[in-house]
């Protein structure tokens, strides 16, 4: 019978998997960087974009978590779809600058829509199939193995599509990708657990929302961690290219490079996956440190290559055990919400991080730069170690 239930979960969540995955495989994401440079930015314009975008996905990734609790966190997974493939079309048209930063608002409004619904879905799910979360992180690192694979894949396809055809071309051939997954994501039936609880008028919904992660005690070194972990994350997956490129790596090897990084995605889920959610090493906050250092101080491509690779893994393996310490507090009724909350307190940091990154960057080096990112590190371990000091509590719709 428990077999059962597991099978049914996972039959429930594979059409949310499938859809994931062809969001995750745009094929420009494995040159986009040489694309910008090759129609006119440089290191301080690429660092305005990463802001821009920033700035988009601040202003809509609460309210967007708060509409997907409220309405369809499947319409909302809908939206986000509609978005990535308008940003396609666009990029795929863009021969300047401002055009191509249109490009990038479109994405910001795909990755704030995507970006607290879909763990929150799996969460509930779980917790509807089964009447409980635990095996929600072993769910939600087969999820982020599927979005690694994605990565990878498209990273692969993309090289060869830019060799052999061009750069543009990656843009306009993910598109047919984006509307299957449309598909795919109208087949997923949704959990329902959250709108049995919400029926408070918007603002009091809002104010909840907000309460629920500023006022509990027990949160903040969870917070500080996954806004910590999230800010390197997201730094490494914006901007990994800017270390090759200031390594004269030749245009051949993007592609396997994009391969590698972005396949961490799904190394770390399998990290998690195959301990059971019992992964807790903290020798994994070593190696993080080490390759932040590599980071510094490396300029063999090769070496950069497997510093990012190792940097990437275990930050995304952090970032699921943290995810289960968060949603393990949140109410289903503000689940979306909270967890886009804590999204946004990162991008908040991510908007004047990235634009003081580049600058750096583009003054005295990529790898001068990294020492921020090493900073950033620091402080967000040692949120990490105070969670596992913290008495851990019920799940919070249970309570």
């Amino acid at each position: 019978m428990r077999k059962l239930k597991f099978t049914t979960t996972s039959r429930r969540l594979a059409p949310l998997y499938i859809a994931s995955f062809l969001q995750s495989i745009p094929f420009w994401y494995a040159t986009e960087k040489l694309f910008m440079t090759s129609i006119g930015f440089t290191t301080a314009t690429i660092g305005l974009m990463v802001a821009v975008m920033s700035v988009v996905i601040l202003a809509v990734e609460t309210p967007s978590g708060v509409l997907a609790d409220r309405w369809s966190r499947k319409g909302v997974m809908l939206l986000g779809c509609l978005a990535l493939l308008v940003s396609g079309v666009l990029g795929g048209m863009s021969y300047t600058v401002p055009i191509y930063i249109l490009s990038t608002t479109f994405w910001g409004i795909y990755a704030a829509l995507y970006s607290g619904v879909y763990d929150s879905v799996i969460y509930d799910t779980t917790l509807e199939e089964q009447g409980s979360a635990k095996r929600y992180e072993y769910y939600l690192s087969r999820f982020r193995i599927v979005e690694g694979c994605a990565f990878v894949v498209g990273s692969l396809a993309g090289g060869l599509i830019a060799t052999q055809l061009s750069m543009r071309e990656t843009f306009f051939l993910a598109v047919p990708g984006i509307l299957l997954a449309m598909l795919f994501l109208l087949r997923f039936r949704e959990p329902t657990i959250h709108k049995a609880e919400v029926g408070e008028p918007v603002l009091k919904h809002i104010r909840q929302t907000f309460a629920v992660v500023l006022r509990n005690r027990y949160l903040l070194p969870v917070v500080i961690a996954v806004v910590g972990f999230a800010v390197l994350q997201d730094t490494l997956y914006e901007l990994y290219q800017l270390w090759f490129i200031a390594s004269n790596t030749p245009l051949a090897l993007y592609g396997l490079i994009a391969a590698a990084v972005l396949s961490t995605w799904a190394i770390g889920g399998l990290i998690v996956n195959r301990t059971q959610g019992r992964f807790t090493s903290l020798g994994g906050l070593v190696v993080i440190l080490l390759t932040l250092l590599g980071l510094i101080y490396l300029r063999n491509p090769w070496l950069l290559l497997a510093a990012q690779f190792l940097l990437g893994a275990y930050l995304t393996a952090y970032g699921v055990i943290l995810s289960r310490k968060l949603h393990d507090e949140l109410p289903s009724k503000v689940r979306a919400g909270s967890s886009s909350v804590v999204s946004t307190l990162g991008r908040a940091i991510m908007i004047p991080g990235s634009l003081l990154f580049t600058a750096i960057a583009n003054q005295r080096g990529v790898f001068m730069a990294s020492y921020l990112l090493l900073g950033m590190a620091v402080i967000a371990i040692i949120a990490y170690l105070f969670t596992l000091r913290a008495p851990r509590v019920a799940t919070a719709v249970q309570a």
